[in-house]
């Protein structure tokens, strides 16, 4: 009983053991457990509210919508090539065994009809390089491919170049007075000690070889010194992908350097140097989306054309009794009894001045570009609803000479608000030679009518 008193740890201390030995490192008090249960506790909900907090994706509704944007795609670098030689217990000089670096991964652009806007592109696209040599003849495997999903409508361009990076082409002041052959030897000697260093950024060297080894007779491959050019002299790129599953190679990705096998010759038996792998391709994108659909949906800011696409089709875009409920464009589907289908887009509202970027301008117009049949929503209901149809004639021409000309519906929405659409409509139809067709998208009136015109309009 004494020896358990004796021994016994006291309450307010912590043992460590640290190489066999006992430590003392902390001594708890009240002050210290006081300490810790506040650190324990929860946090002032003022401090708390103060707090920013990332906004939920899922609550930000149209402005999670991405129709143009810029990223960066770069091809893998390759792997470089292995100087080694083989070794074994008798052989002590073996011949080269240096294997080969593999090639760096590219980036492609695949088209996926499930995605619908360019919110699934990152901006930095980068694939994976390829892994160097080895020893005992062993290749470096090659980087994986990096395959981006982009929706349909989408459209690949390279960006023009900043002209404040861009160098001078103006040409060369040549220097006066009689130190003008001593200034031309030394450009001449500068350039030649340049190429000498090209040259060996294109090789691996043996270690303590890199002064060993004359490389002025070693011939570098002609495909190397091709894609080299190519990176250098970049041809620009511009795909329209509009199919499921349409590919395109945006960046290429480095070539892997070969091993000092590749380098025997009848003079040189054992090479101490390497091709080097080469850097892929460096591209600075544009990505539009134009959305592809049958028939684009044009009106003004609260005309009823995200009403009318929820009568029509299977899509439940935004519907609220403010101008600008649509900000992003939405694509439903009719389908016919016949097995027949046409997609539909509703484009968000059109105001005088959109083809200047007036409103959301540019983020409207691009939409409508591709649609093979144009449907005005017209709220029939307004003092001289024709006005409006002109404003949005107007508009589409100003953004793109003739797009107005194509084939075309005018759907006068509202009719049911009493006389007054009554009155507008007889009055419109002796001023126009477009048909014109009164609906209720709200009740689903007249809508069969409106459907089966737009299917003619389309075979």
């Amino acid at each position: 009983m004494l020896s358990r008193i004796l021994f016994k740890p006291q309450p307010y201390t912590r043992l460590a053991t640290c190489h066999n030995s006992i430590r003392l490192y902390t001594e708890v008090t009240e002050h210290s457990v006081t300490a810790d249960a506040a650190d324990h506790a929860s946090p002032d909900p003022a401090i708390t509210n103060a707090i920013p907090r990332k906004p939920n994706k899922y609550k930000l509704g149209g402005r999670n919508f991405i129709d143009y944007m810029r990223c960066t795609a770069v091809g893998g670098v390759g792997g470089s090539g292995c100087v080694c030689f083989f070794r074994d217990t008798f052989v002590a000089r073996g011949p080269p065994n240096g294997g080969n670096g593999g090639g760096g991964g590219n980036v492609w652009f695949e088209v996926d009809e499930n995605e619908t806007s360019l919110n699934c592109v990152k901006q930095q696209l980068k694939a994976r390089p390829g892994t160097n040599g080895q020893g005992k003849s062993m290749h470096g495997s090659s980087g994986k491919d990096l395959i981006v999903k982009v929706p349909k409508g989408t459209i690949v361009r390279e960006a023009p170049p900043n002209p404040l990076l861009a160098k001078s082409n103006s040409g060369i002041e040549l220097p006066n007075g009689t130190g003008f052959l001593d200034t031309l030897e030394k450009d001449m000697q500068q350039d030649m000690r340049e190429r000498e260093q090209d040259k060996n950024s294109w090789f691996v060297h043996y270690p303590r070889w890199e002064d060993r080894n004359d490389l002025t007779k070693v011939l570098v491959p002609q495909e190397f010194k091709a894609f080299k050019w190519e990176l250098e002299n970049p041809k620009p790129l511009r795909f329209d992908l509009t199919e499921h599953g349409q590919r395109a190679l945006v960046a290429r990705g480095g070539l892997g350097g070969f091993g000092n096998p590749h380098f025997i010759s009848s003079t040189e038996r054992q090479p101490h140097y390497a091709l080097r792998g080469l850097a892929g391709q460096r591209r600075v994108l544009e990505l539009e989306l134009k959305t592809l659909a049958d028939v684009g949906l044009v009106g003004m800011p609260n005309a009823g054309k995200s009403t009318f696409l929820g009568a029509v089709s299977n899509a439940h875009p935004k519907i609220a009794p403010y101008p600008f409920t649509t900000l992003n464009p939405y694509i439903g589907t009719v389908d016919f009894r016949d097995t027949f289908q046409m997609t539909v887009a509703d484009i968000p509202g059109l105001i005088p001045g959109a083809h200047r970027n007036v409103g959301l301008g540019h983020s409207f117009l691009r939409h409508v570009e591709r649609s093979r049949v144009l449907v005005y929503i017209v709220d029939v209901s307004r003092h001289e609803p024709w006005n409006d149809l002109l404003a949005l004639q107007q508009e589409l021409d100003l953004y793109h000479k003739g797009l107005s000309s194509r084939p075309s519906l005018v759907v006068a929405n509202k009719a049911d608000m009493g006389d007054q659409a009554r009155q507008n409509f007889e009055r419109w139809q002796q001023m126009t030679s477009i048909p014109i067709i009164p609906a209720s998208a709200k009740y689903k009136k007249n809508i069969l009518k409106v459907t089966h015109t737009i299917r003619q309009l389309l075979e």
